[in-house]
This record gives structure tokens, sequence and C-alpha cells, in this order.
């Protein structure tokens, strides 16, 4: 049986190892757009939710 609170952390670890790997081989300039990306995705999924 799984457990919702497992899953969550597994999707996490498998996140931040893509995350590191991804960094070891791109650029710098690369992340600034990850980032970019991010903020606008958090924000419009805020402005959705709340």
């Amino acid at each position: 049986m799984r457990r919702n609170g497992m899953n969550f952390w597994g999707l996490i670890a498998i996140g931040t190892g893509i995350v590191i790997i991804l960094s070891i081989v791109l650029p710098k300039s690369f992340w600034w757009f990850v980032l970019a990306g991010a903020l606008i995705c958090g924000g419009v999924w805020l402005i959705r939710c709340c």
C-alpha cells in the first residue's frame, strides 16, 4: 500500500537529483531562465489558488 507522504518525499528526492545532475552539465546562465520560469509558474499558481 502506498502512503501519500512517502510519495511526496520520493518526488522531492527525484527532483533534487535531477537538478543536481543538470547543474553539473548545464551552464550557469541556463539557471537564470529556470528561476524566472519557476517564479512565473509560482505566481500564476498563487493567483489561481488564492
